[in-house]
């Protein structure tokens, strides 16, 4: 009897576990669609400076750019990178018009 209890908390445990990640998996997921589709609404292209490009521990980077007159800072992830750049290097990127602080760079899929 205490081994059946064992097993059904292991099981709900786990399912539990599952269902929190797959709910933080479709919710960015969802996010990184909805910056597509407003950035896909109207966009220009720009470049910015690559501030910080990690590989270690999954793909982050952060992106120094201007548009206008205000300067704008940009930290997400990136998917690859064909060109290999690196800290310091230029980088395109995409901008939503009505949302500046929206983009997509060249090592995104969505660019």
């Amino acid at each position: 009897m205490k081994g059946v209890k064992l097993v059904l908390i292991f099981v709900v445990i786990i399912a539990v576990v599952a269902g929190l990640l797959y709910f933080i998996s479709t919710t960015a997921n969802k996010s990184k669609s909805d910056k597509l589709e407003l950035i896909n609404k109207r966009y220009g292209y720009s470049k910015g400076v690559i501030v910080r490009l990690q590989s270690y521990k999954g793909h982050s980077i952060e992106v120094k750019y201007q548009i206008g007159n205000k300067d704008y800072k940009y930290g997400g992830g990136w998917d690859s990178n064909p060109h290999g750049l690196r800290k310091g290097d230029s980088i395109s990127f995409r901008y939503a018009l009505d949302a500046p602080e929206m983009i997509v760079t060249e090592l995104d899929e969505g660019y």
